[in-house]
Parts: C-alpha cells; structure tokens; sequence
C-alpha cells in the first residue's frame, strides 16, 4: 500500500496547487480524513484492498451536496481540459445504477453482461471509470461512449499518479491546455505529458486514458 499512499500523497499536493491558483470549485476536492474510518459502502459493493484504503483515508468534499439528494462527488480539474467526478463511498451504490444494476425502481436487475468485481468509481462527461476489485493492485479501466471498458492503468496507484502529471503539466500552462478557437487539447501540452504517462502506464494504456479524456 505504500506505492498507493505515495500516489494519494502526490495527487492531493498537485490538486490543491492547482485549485488554489485556477480551480472553479471551492470545498469540492478529494481530502485526506482528519481520522481514519470505515467506509459507508453499501454491502453489495466489492471493496479492493486500494478502494479500502482510499475511501478510510480520504473523503470527497462537496459542499453543495449538503441536505440535499444529489450524490456528494470530488471534483478534480485537468485545467480546463476535464473534470472527473469522484462519488463519494456512501453513494457507490447508486454510481452502480445502469452498469451493474438495471431498471427504473428497486429491486434492481443485476446485468448479465457486467463483471461484479467492477466498481465504478467515478465518472468524466457521463463515461465510467472503472476499478477492477479482483485484481490484485485494482486496476483501472475507462468506458467511453457507452463502449466496452479499456485499460487505462495497470494499478490505482499509477491511476492517481497519471492524474497529478496531468494536473501539474497543466497548472505550468496555467489550466489552459484547450485551443480557445478548435476546443482541441494543445499540441504543446501532449508533448510534454505523453513521454512521461507512456513510460508510467505503457503507450496503449496512455492512449485509451487521452481517448477517455477526449485529448484525442
């Protein structure tokens, strides 16, 4: 776990840069816990050793989430280029809804065409992203326009590693990575990240992340 705990470490240090100078959101971020607790996880849910340790170390701040029924979410910026919607642990359950779980009302039907283990975890413009609860390190897949999921990173740790190289690359163009005139993710900026995320996750696991992302 100490690969996980340095990754988490890394993250929330490039998300606070970054909010702290650009970010649109306040109180709406991924934050370690001041104590360490069980997660609320519905018990239907397959939590990985990682997803354990995420959700008892961190929580996902959103204070507009507060006495209403909207699903309490982090929101992590890369620049201007995306954002991706963390649930927090007390909603995982309802993240399932339309992958795991099919239908209008409970009881829910159980898909037959969804592995159990996989745990959607968060979500960019609707498109799940996906940890693998089986596999040891938990592996993070990616669904983009309702196709099957890709592979993206071969553990959460280099997941959450990739998204502060991302983070902080972007925070150097001061969170405008987008061309204001093409809405296309600038040349300049996949230069610099590409190298690196190949060498971190493997050049078809960085494609798959750039096409999740709609870099590509």
């Amino acid at each position: 776990m100490h690969q996980l705990k340095a990754a988490l470490t890394r993250f929330v240090e490039q998300q606070d840069l970054y909010n702290e100078a650009y970010g649109l959101f306040k109180n709406h971020d991924l934050r370690p816990r001041e104590q360490h607790r069980q997660p609320d996880v519905d018990e239907r849910i397959p939590l990985s050793p990682e997803l354990q340790y995420l959700y008892s170390h961190y929580e996902m701040m959103d204070e507009q989430a507060q006495g209403t029924l909207k699903m309490k979410n982090a929101a992590v910026e890369i620049g201007d280029a995306a954002l991706i919607s963390f649930v927090a642990p007390e909603h995982l359950h309802r993240q399932q809804l339309g992958y795991r779980w099919i239908g209008m009302n409970e009881p829910y039907e159980e898909s037959a065409s969804w592995h159990k283990n996989h745990v959607v975890i968060a979500n960019y413009n609707d498109d799940p992203l996906i940890v693998d609860t089986a596999t040891p390190n938990s592996p993070v897949y990616a669904a983009f326009s309702g196709g099957e999921p890709n592979r993206i990173a071969d553990s959460l740790s280099d997941f959450f590693t990739a998204l502060s190289i991302l983070i902080e690359t972007a925070r150097n163009y001061a969170g405008e990575v987008k061309d204001e005139e093409t809405y296309e993710t600038k040349s300049e900026y996949l230069e610099r990240v590409e190298p690196v995320l190949n060498d971190l996750l493997g050049e078809e696991h960085t494609a798959h992340l750039f096409e999740y992302l709609s870099f590509r």
